[in-house]
């Protein structure tokens, strides 16, 4: 079987295109050839993976056009990248799958492939049925239908001149109920979300996302706090994100949960993009910081040294963080943020409370720092990867939907 993974950039993009290169490997592996289609195309990249706009000239105009009609407020309008490039290659696959749209892809390249190839769209956030937003962040006129958004409000000539949030959300809502697209959600909370705004030609599935622990094994939390120049005897708390000083990963709320426990005197490790706020607001406590982890290994070790991950996050799918961290036997304190009740429950592999609430999430990183139950709680949080988040069982179902498609 062959197949092509599109998506908006490659693993260094975020959690949404790691998936899609992740997939496109295990494929690769188990003798599926396949090849990774990317927009934003790194200098670096994998043997399989390929410039999704073409070269040279058509590159230059997909990134234009898209660039032009962004400014007047209609994201991603027109399927360039499927007049330029994707319509040329169709021949060559069996099966077409789109993982990360946002920013890079129009939804009519979608409802175009879905002409001619059995087409699977993974749904990594909200931006595929509201009218531009990653994540509503409370608003809920997604539901009914997006207008006077007010993320756009938030700049006042965007406001009056490039809301079209409604005809988007009104395109995304079209796509869904009049193609032939397989939708695949990680979770059940962005399936949910989703039902709210669309309605589905085929009915959608639930896919979590899967973890290779290749990376994970062979490592101990004694070994890793070495490594980092750690005494094993301290009590680690990392906090990550691609940038820290994103207000949606709710690092505020990390910062002052860590400042009432200073009396613990725990370590904090800091992973992701950090800057001078940042460093100034965790004066007072002892912090090793990272900064960004491209090496997986490397990331693995790190999360393998923390006892907790302080996850704070206040809107998110299936975060690949959360992941990593289970599968190095770190417990995960935060909140009870979109997917993240699936993966965790409290007192079982971690300790869940209300979102923004900031006195029990105080109370819940002393009562993890202070826990015998610790160990335990990460050790079961590793168990829980193994069973329900493997990569084994997300690229057999993978393999089962693109088998079940092109038999039809």
């Amino acid at each position: 079987m062959r197949v092509a993974i599109i998506s908006k950039a490659n693993s260094q993009g975020g959690g949404a295109s790691r998936v899609a290169e992740d997939l496109a490997i295990w494929l690769n592996r188990s003798g599926h050839e396949t090849d990774h289609f990317i927009a934003f195309f790194p200098e670096k990249a994998l043997a399989f993976q390929r410039s999704l706009y073409g070269e040279d000239l058509s590159f230059k105009l997909c990134k234009k056009i898209h660039s032009v009609t962004g400014r007047f407020g209609f994201q991603e309008l027109l399927p360039v990248e499927y007049w330029f490039s994707i319509r040329k290659i169709l021949d060559k696959y069996d099966v077409i799958h789109f993982q990360d749209l946002f920013t890079a892809i129009s939804p009519l390249t979608l409802a175009l492939v879905s002409q001619h190839k059995p087409t699977f769209f993974t749904v990594q956030d909200c931006s595929a049925f509201t009218g531009g937003c990653l994540y509503p962040m409370g608003c809920d006129k997604f539901s009914s239908y997006c207008h006077q958004c007010p993320q756009l409000a938030q700049n006042t000539w965007k406001a009056r001149f490039r809301d079209h949030s409604r005809e988007i959300q009104a395109i995304k809502r079209w796509v869904a109920k009049n193609c032939q697209i397989r939708y695949i959600f990680p979770s059940e909370w962005v399936a949910q979300q989703a039902r709210l705004a669309l309605t589905f030609k085929l009915s959608p599935l639930v896919i979590p996302n899967g973890l290779d622990l290749q990376n994970f094994s062979g490592l101990n939390k004694r070994e890793s706090k070495t490594k980092l120049g750690i005494p094993e005897n301290r009590p680690v708390v990392a906090i990550a994100a691609y940038s820290l000083n994103d207000e949606r990963k709710g690092i505020g709320y990390a910062l002052a949960a860590l400042k009432s426990v200073t009396d613990l005197a725990p370590v904090v490790v800091t992973v992701g993009q950090c800057n001078n706020d940042l460093r100034q607001a965790l004066q007072g406590l002892e912090v090793k910081e990272i900064g960004f982890i491209s090496d997986p290994k490397e990331r693995a070790q790190v999360y393998c040294a923390s006892d907790i991950l302080l996850f704070c996050s206040l809107a998110d799918n299936q975060p690949l963080t959360v992941l990593e961290a289970m599968a190095a036997s770190t417990v995960i304190v935060g909140f009870s943020t979109g997917g993240v009740p699936e993966m965790i429950q409290t007192k079982h592999n971690g300790i869940l409370v209300e979102p923004t609430n900031q006195e029990a999430l105080n109370q819940a990183l002393r009562q993890a720092l202070l826990s015998t139950d610790l160990l335990e709680m990460g050790q079961q949080a590793r168990r829980d990867v193994e069973t329900k988040f493997s990569h084994t069982t997300f690229l057999e179902r993978h393999l089962q939907l693109y088998q079940e498609a092109t038999q039809v």
